[in-house]
């Protein structure tokens, strides 16, 4: 299992956060996320073979802007 702990830009509320969750748990492999507004970032568990790229692409589809990345 990783995870992965990436900056999300561009949220200004709690719908904001439900969008980037919903995106991100369609990705497939993702086992769990949780995006925080005070933080502006979403903590993600994925299988060990999920790219980062992936989550920053739906990210992107969910209208927000990926930056910085950990991954564990």
């Amino acid at each position: 299992m990783k995870k992965i702990k990436i900056e999300v830009g561009g949220m200004t509320c709690e719908h904001c956060v439900a969008r980037v969750n919903k995106f991100v748990k369609n990705v497939n492999g993702v086992t769990d996320v949780k995006t925080s507004l005070k933080e502006n970032k979403s903590y993600i568990e994925t299988n060990d073979d999920v790219s980062v790229d992936s989550i920053k692409s739906a990210i992107e589809d969910a209208g927000y802007k990926p930056g910085k990345y950990e991954v564990e």
